[in-house]
């Protein structure tokens, strides 16, 4: 039998609220984004090997994937204001330890609590924003949400390194720790709203009580979620290979091997809010299409990778761009398709969910074009394997995105 969800109208204040938001998204990006980029001075800071900078990233996606569907529950259960600026505080704390820790072991197992802290950020903006936005805006504003994350990690990577080298990388993972605290000192009392929204839209009912596992019952959410792990390794095949692509591919320095990375990153930012516009107006509010798209350009671009490089600067870094939309595009279309279909009750928790599968996948994409490209010695062979796999999502989606759109509505009308 339908729950009485029915949705509550939207408050006239959402907008203002959701740039409260991406700011604050923003700058917690910065800090767990920033440590990237300070890798070559934490080689020398802890002297590391090669093999131990491999370390970095993954610990703190260790902590999302460990944590982000309990994460996702404590949305629902407790409201997104809480949630969202206690995971900035325990991301924070875990920067500033890790700017303090005197070995690299500890400084991994900061990493690690500030992962913890992150893997919450992600369901409860998820569920702020069918929260706080109508069916019909949904997509543009995760769109809108995502491009928080994208500007975050450009401004850390352009200014944390020249502070690294000025006054040494501790002060710059402390750098870290304040960006990503400061949202939780200064937006308490400016995301009340947040607090309301969510107990209307409950009813104050215990989430709880409709239990957390019903979602592995449903086997169109496992093939979005299934989708989600296989675009997650686009996303890192590119993010670790593009560059030096360029560079031993293409013959580019490593400079113009960083403009193709940013190229890649203005495509993937256009095409979040492209596509999400675009699946709020079109097809009915159908999402899957949408990933149908992005997944059909990342195939086509792997495949121009894999037959034909070309070194031209200005149509490797077009190509970039598109490789771009097909490997970070998809993000907001994706995360909002996991949150219309846990529902008002429960979008946080498939929230966390689809970013658990986005983690799988991240730490699974590079590892595994890395084992291509050196079992082949061939970048022609490592990217043919990922436009398979983007060519696969592309058929996947088309195939069952109905179903999964149906889960959609199912969810949006209360039936479990």
């Amino acid at each position: 039998m339908p729950l009485d969800l029915r949705e509550a109208p939207a408050p006239p204040r959402r907008w203002l609220l959701l740039t409260l938001l991406t700011v604050a998204y923003g700058m917690g990006a910065f800090g767990i984004l920033g440590v990237s980029p300070l890798a070559p001075s934490l080689v020398d800071g802890f002297r590391l090997s090669r093999l131990d900078v491999a370390f970095i990233v993954p610990s703190v996606y260790l902590g999302g994937l460990l944590f982000s569907l309990p994460a996702g529950h404590l949305a629902d259960r407790w409201g997104v204001r809480p949630t969202f600026l206690g995971g900035l505080v325990v991301g924070a704390g875990g920067l500033a330890l890790a700017a303090a820790a005197p070995s690299f072991a500890m400084f991994l197992a900061c990493l690690f609590l500030a992962g913890v802290g992150w893997s919450v950020v992600n369901p409860v903006l998820g569920k702020a924003i069918v929260d706080l936005f109508p069916v019909r805006e949904r997509g543009i504003a995760m769109g809108i949400k995502q491009m928080g994350l994208t500007v975050g990690g450009v401004i850390s990577a352009l200014t944390l390194p020249p502070i690294a080298a000025a006054v040494g990388w501790r002060a710059a993972v402390a750098t870290c720790a304040v960006m990503m605290g400061t949202p939780a000192l200064v937006s308490w009392p400016l995301l009340a709203p947040l607090a309301v929204r969510r107990a209307s839209a409950t009813g104050g009912v215990d989430t709880a009580l409709e239990g957390h596992w019903w979602w592995l019952r449903r086997s169109p959410l496992l093939v979005l979620f299934g989708a989600g792990v296989a675009l997650g390794m686009l996303q890192s095949a590119v993010l670790a290979y593009l560059p030096l692509y360029g560079v031993q591919a293409l013959g580019f320095t490593a400079v113009a091997a960083g403009a193709l990375v940013a190229a890649a990153q203005a495509g993937g930012a256009a095409a979040r809010l492209g596509l999400g516009a675009a699946s709020d107006r079109w097809l009915g509010g159908r999402r899957p299409p949408w990933l149908v798209l992005s997944s059909l350009i990342g195939a086509a671009v792997f495949a121009v990778y894999a037959v034909a490089p070309i070194p031209r600067p200005l149509v490797a870094a077009t190509l970039a761009f598109a490789a771009g939309v097909g490997a970070h595009g998809w993000v907001g279309v994706y995360f909002i398709a996991s949150a219309e279909a846990g529902g008002p009750r429960q979008s946080g928790l498939l929230s966390g969910v689809s970013f658990a599968a986005i983690v799988v996948g991240l730490l699974l994409g590079a590892p595994l074009f890395g084992a291509v490209l050196e079992a082949s010695d061939s970048y022609s062979a490592a990217w043919g394997v990922f436009g398979a796999l983007s060519l696969l999502v592309a058929v996947v989606m088309a195939l069952l995105g109905g179903a999964i759109h149906r889960e959609c509505v199912r969810a949006r009308d209360g039936v479990r």
